[in-house]
């Protein structure tokens, strides 16, 4: 049996980087960015107003001029225009190309106008380039925007769209096969009898991998049949880019996954892990790369392996660089034994410090109990004062 630590090196060194691919702008949000973005002309590419108001030459008003005849009035979008005579002024608005022979724009609170006339208000201070963004003020033709890789979020989405990005350069997100396993599994919407189980871990983990925006799943569910298992597992193998499994990797007489996976030709890489709950967690590789997760089917073991190896799994094959958050405990449980035990946790702050405080917990199948944690940390004899911390949150 191999340590949390060996089994996170086994899992995270046997990832492939994942292909790319070009989605619209549209289907680009949350996604990995797998192209550098660079400016395609100045930004802004014209001296721009930032106010509506007036603009004027800032040495008429030093000559003590404060009141100016309108000689045009442009908008955004408008064509350039070039004012003709110095002593007078150009109405302008938000966006608008600064007119040429005009270096202040005077917002429109500071001034009177009548008919065609602009007038100061007494308290009124000019200075010249006031209120204006001067053409590549934000950024230059050909200056780096967005270094990849880069998760795309919408300040991102912006710039893409800004430069004309139509299309973009993603990393692939993989096509997941969730299978679960047993006979006491019926599917949700039906009415379980006493014996039997709703078929929960599957959409837990289809929520996980779909909600992190690093993967898409497809849910599946066999019976404790092994030939109908070989089937089935082997056609999803075939059609998709990975499985995640849950249930049947125990020592039980129809726990037939290991076998199964073992004659699909799915190189075992481990199977148990020190490690509570969670233990009988087998990972390993098909002939073609494929990453094949076999978790514990007892709920709170599922999702917490799901959080500790699943997602750094997916996030690096993303080419996201897998972290580790650590915090302060409020208050320090019983050593553990020689297993690593992971312990879900409620988090709070105090001075800049996150502490976390441990929940109770009835057991692997107490997921109900999750519902009141932020997260877990990872607690080992090892560790003196931070422990690793995993939120809900990916």
């Amino acid at each position: 049996m191999i340590s949390v630590y060996q089994a996170e090196h086994i899992v995270l060194n046997s990832v492939k980087s994942a292909p790319i691919e070009i989605v619209p702008l549209s289907q680009a949000n949350g996604r990995l960015l797998r192209e550098p973005i660079r400016s395609d002309r100045d930004q802004p590419s014209f001296d721009k107003a930032l106010m509506d108001g007036i603009a004027i030459h800032s040495s008429s008003y030093e000559k003590g001029v404060r009141e100016f005849p309108i000689e045009k009035t442009v908008a955004a979008g408008d064509k350039p225009y070039k004012l003709k005579n110095p002593a007078y002024c150009v109405e302008i608005m938000t966006g608008a190309v600064l007119p040429s022979g005009c270096n202040a724009v005077i917002p429109m609170e500071q001034v009177g106008i009548e008919g065609d006339n602009a007038s100061l208000k007494g308290w009124t201070l000019v200075k010249p380039r006031q209120n204006i963004s001067f053409k590549g003020a934000d950024s230059k033709k050909g200056q780096m925007l967005i270094k990849d890789p880069c998760r795309l979020l919408t300040p991102h989405i912006s710039i893409l769209a800004s430069v004309g990005k139509t299309k973009v350069k993603v990393s692939s997100i993989p096509n997941i096969a969730i299978i679960s396993t047993g006979d006491e599994l019926v599917e949700i919407d039906k009415q379980p009898k006493d014996y039997q189980t709703r078929l929960s871990n599957s959409h837990t983990l289809k929520s996980l991998i779909e909600g992190s925006g690093l993967a898409k799943g497809t849910i599946f569910h066999y019976p404790d049949d092994k030939k109908r298992l070989l089937k089935g597992v082997g056609q999803n193998l075939k059609d998709f880019d990975m499985l995640i499994l849950s249930g049947g990797v125990s020592m039980g007489q129809f726990d037939y996954v290991p076998e199964v996976l073992k004659e699909l030709g799915i190189k075992e890489l481990f199977h148990k892990v020190a490690q509570k709950p969670g233990k009988p967690f087998w990972f390993g590789n098909s002939r073609t790369g494929k990453a094949v997760f076999a978790l514990p089917g007892n709920p709170v073991s599922t999702q917490i392996c799901a959080y500790r190896f699943v997602i750094p799994f997916l996030k690096k094959t993303a080419g996201i660089k897998v972290t580790q958050e650590l915090v302060q405990l409020s208050q320090v449980p019983q050593k553990p034994g020689d297993n690593t035990e992971f312990i879900p946790v409620k988090i709070s702050e105090k001075n800049g410090t996150r502490f976390a405080q441990p929940i109770q917990i009835g057991g692997s199948g107490d997921f109900a109990a999750l519902a009141d944690a932020d997260g877990f940390i990872e607690y080992d004899q090892n560790q003196k004062s931070l422990w690793p911390y995993f939120s809900w949150r990916v």
